[in-house]
């Protein structure tokens, strides 16, 4: 099965976060949806009508940005079911959209990965992702962030998510050519479908309660309307700085067929080679029973991509001595079979951290195959995706250059790659660079376009 990440936007020092898309054949699942993803998306023609899940690495404005706009987009392709993963409050944050974005045939789904819930996975036919929760150095986790979150606050949260995205449905088959069409999408408002828990509607209409009686206490100016039953408050929720990486594994690669085997056994190319392929036995003509062990070679272990989201250098002891990643360090006791199947990890680091002496220490330990994206504003240039507008802009500046003033831009990185790891396998990421996983791992920068500075795209449309 051929997979790979390709690269939506990097980390630079105007944009705070790292969008990458893994994509299958029958899926495409997104990393963090910054303000601007939907919008280079378009520009650089990417498929996300095919998206089926997203996964955040922080609840907060630079990874999550770009959400409402992209989900309003694929409500509008028909896409149903879409899962959106992440940390803490990520209910909460999604219920807070529901003035904006009103889809209730959508079905959107929301998983919190919560620190210490041991369901906090996600997994389908072609990738389980599994969280590792890291914390700024001297933060304490309170009990309200570990394990699930049980509260009538969240069933209320929950409820409001419901009315506005509607109930998910996982698909019925992982064939997605054989589902049905997605229907048109209509706006309705999230109250105008009736409640299927009864015992979150109870908690719904306590709440309600509660703000009717404050609503009595206070004095009405004239011509005010009294406080509808149905405008519940949003519960309150508490920040948390914590911040998600991902361990993603792949699916299992299939053993190679031998024909020559499965001809020396008497069968012919066809229905009979095709079931073997498929795990299944077939019985001959004359009674004779063949596995498909016989003309199938043993499968291979699952691939492996790493996405790493580490905000500041306060993050770097909590990152580092994680349990989760010492199965794919080099030298340690625990050092399994993981680290064969790593291929690929994606920095996606604040300033500072790059350069610090305690994470270069520990990503040299990763073994030395595995490919490093670099994705630091010290190396990734400030250049300016949006080519497009920026063609209008300096067509815009050559007419009236002191009412449209270019926006500032660079094509250079600060440092070069060669002084965060002394390794062949780094690349700094690059909009539309692809890095093939399966079935060879291959850098491919075929759809890579020059990113022209302000400048250089005035002296283009002058001439």
């Amino acid at each position: 099965m051929k997979w790979g990440v390709q690269v939506v936007r990097g980390n630079t020092h105007n944009v705070g976060s790292t969008s990458v898309i893994l994509q299958f054949a029958s899926g495409r699942y997104l990393f963090n949806c910054g303000e601007g993803t939907q919008r280079l998306s378009f520009e650089n023609k990417t498929r996300i009508s095919k998206l089926t899940a997203i996964f955040l690495t922080r609840v907060d404005w630079d990874n999550m940005g770009g959400l409402p706009g992209m989900l309003l987009t694929l409500a509008e392709t028909g896409s149903q079911n879409l899962v959106v993963c992440g940390g803490h409050n990520l209910t909460h944050a999604m219920a807070a959209m529901r003035h904006f974005i009103l889809r209730s045939d959508m079905g959107v789904g929301v998983k919190e990965l919560r620190d210490g819930d041991a369901a906090a996975a996600f997994s389908d036919e072609n990738i389980r992702v599994t969280p590792v929760h890291i914390y700024p150095t001297g933060y304490t986790v309170s009990a309200h962030e570990q394990g699930a979150d049980e509260s009538d606050a969240a069933a209320i949260r929950r409820m409001l998510l419901e009315r506005a995205f509607g109930v998910h449905k996982a698909p019925e088959s992982t064939d997605r050519k054989k589902r049905e069409p997605p229907q048109p999408q209509q706006k309705k408002g999230y109250y105008g479908q009736e409640c299927k828990e009864a015992a979150i509607e109870q908690v719904l209409q306590k709440f309600e309660q509660q703000d009717e009686d404050r609503t009595k206490k206070r004095s009405l100016s004239p011509g005010h309307s009294p406080k509808r039953s149905s405008d519940v408050f949003l519960p309150l929720a508490t920040p948390t700085p914590c911040a998600l990486c991902y361990i993603v594994e792949g699916p299992e690669v299939p053993g190679k067929f031998d024909s020559q085997a499965a001809r020396d056994l008497g069968l012919k190319p066809g229905p009979q080679f095709a079931q073997l392929v498929r795990g299944q036995t077939i019985t001959t003509a004359d009674g004779q029973t063949i596995r498909p062990e016989q003309c199938v070679g043993p499968a291979r272990p699952s691939s492996l991509v790493i996405i790493i989201d580490c905000p500041s250098p306060a993050y770097i002891d909590s990152l580092t001595t994680a349990h989760q990643f010492v199965p794919f360090l080099e030298g340690t006791k625990t050092a399994g079979p993981q680290k064969d199947q790593l291929m690929m990890i994606v920095h996606s680091l604040g300033p500072g951290v790059a350069q610090d002496a305690r994470y270069k220490k520990w990503a040299a330990r990763f073994p030395a195959h595995v490919r490093h994206m670099v994705s630091a504003p010290e190396y990734v240039p400030d250049n300016n995706p949006f080519q497009r507008h920026l063609r209008i802009h300096a067509a815009m500046h050559a007419i009236s250059p002191h009412t449209y003033i270019l926006p500032q831009a660079t094509d250079k990185a600060e440092l070069p790659l060669h002084t965060f790891l002394d390794s062949k396998n780094l690349v700094a990421p690059k909009s539309m660079m692809m890095y093939d996983i399966e079935p060879e791992p291959k850098l491919d920068e075929s759809m890579v376009t020059q990113l022209l500075t302000a400048e250089q795209m005035l002296a283009k449309v002058d001439d």
